[in-house]
């Protein structure tokens, strides 16, 4: 019964990716290009507008700019309806912007005047994903990846600089002249210093109890290999961590919102550590709390890249490094790239914070090398560049 149902699944798939969708396009595109008509595209799996895409979109709109916001729906049925829909827009826009995966844009080339612009939901180059895990354990088999088409009608993609073009190049299983050092928009926000120096203050109003200590930050990325499968080990030790660094340090957690709602802090645990352990998961912007932060505990996120625009100490809490290198795998050698200290144990943890230590050498070239097209004026650019 699950190889039929697959089966059917699949034959469902191609009748509208390689028949429906590039009629409907075709049909469409009998009506010129909307000179005016800018798309905002993101599937079902977030919450809000991506943030990459809420500078770009207020800055368009604000320039009289008619700006579509164009999220896929949950249910199957309106599912359907939206993806004829948007190839209906997608032939007349002037421009379309996505940051992830987003299937209706791959079943046939753009018209001609019409830019497709990657913005990717991360910045730099860390572990891998797109071609590049074709046959890994987290990418799933190549016959199932290549079965349809993806990220092959981009006009652009906008990287944070051009050291990480090749690996973008590689994932995408594009051309290296599309891709564009033009930085990352959401980056903007860290060039703003009110914006910076006001981030602490509002993290005190929703968690006062932190009163004068630092904010440690843990902000882990996801274990498993899709939405629907991920998972967080969680493997940090309260109690110890309580009662060594409670006095002088708070900890804050900021999970990924595929994590976010299952591992969220249990009653008993608020009733044990809710003086030090504060969930920021769905009540805090990852700027903000990296803003915040005086520490942060990573492991293979890449909000490493927009914390290191700070100049503050990472943590690498790399306890399944092994393991995730051989699912996952990394564009670059994971102990030499990372720019701060990697530790496996919560005394580790517990030492690094205790030792102050900040490799800002390491950080300062760290940042040069993977975030240098990022300026503060991010936005502008690209937006500026969608348009011409």
């Amino acid at each position: 019964m699950a190889k039929l149902i697959f089966f059917i699944n699949i034959l469902r798939r191609k009748f509208f990716f390689f028949i429906v969708w590039p009629l409907a396009f075709k049909l469409f595109s009998l009506k010129p290009i909307d000179e005016k008509l800018i798309l905002f595209a993101f599937s079902k799996n977030y919450t809000q507008m991506p943030d990459n895409l809420t500078g770009l979109y207020e800055y368009l709109s604000n320039k009289g700019y008619n700006c579509k916001v164009m999220q896929a729906p949950q249910s199957a049925l309106k599912r359907i309806l939206f993806d004829i829909t948007f190839q209906k827009y997608y032939a007349r826009c002037k421009c379309v912007f996505v940051t992830d995966n987003f299937d209706p844009l791959y079943a046939h080339e753009p018209n001609e005047g019409t830019k497709v612009i990657q913005l990717w939901h991360a910045c730099g180059a860390f572990k891998k994903w797109g071609y590049s895990t074709l046959d890994l354990a987290w990418g799933g088999s190549r016959e199932d990846m290549l079965r349809f088409p993806m990220h092959n009608t981009y006009t652009d993609v906008i990287v944070s600089a051009e050291s990480v073009i090749p690996c973008y190049a590689e994932a995408f299983g594009c051309d290296e002249r599309i891709i564009k050092p033009f930085g990352t928009p959401r980056t903007d926000v860290f060039f703003d210093k009110q914006f910076v120096n006001s981030c602490r203050a509002d993290v005190l109003k929703e968690f006062p109890q932190i009163g004068k200590r630092k904010i440690v930050l843990y902000a882990p990325t996801f274990r498993g290999n899709s939405p629907e499968e991920s998972y967080n080990d969680q493997p940090l030790d309260y109690k110890l961590l309580k009662e060594t660094l409670g006095k002088d340090y708070a900890l804050v957690l900021k999970l990924h919102p595929f994590t976010a709602k299952k591992y969220r802090l249990s009653d008993e645990q608020k009733k044990e550590y809710g003086d030090f352990v504060f969930d920021a998961s769905s009540s805090l912007a990852i700027e903000t709390a990296l803003c915040a932060a005086d520490y942060l505990i990573a492991d293979y996120s890449s909000l490493i890249f927009e914390y290191a625009l700070l100049n503050k100490p990472m943590i690498f809490y790399a306890y399944d490094l092994d393991k995730y290198n051989r699912d996952r795998s990394f564009y670059f050698e994971y102990k030499d790239f990372v720019p701060g200290r990697i530790v496996r144990t919560n005394e580790e943890i517990i030492a690094s914070i205790l030792s102050n230590s900040c490799q800002q050498e390491k950080i300062a070239d760290f940042r040069k090398k993977y975030m240098s097209a990022c300026d503060g004026k991010c936005i502008e650019r690209i937006a500026e560049y969608a348009v011409r």
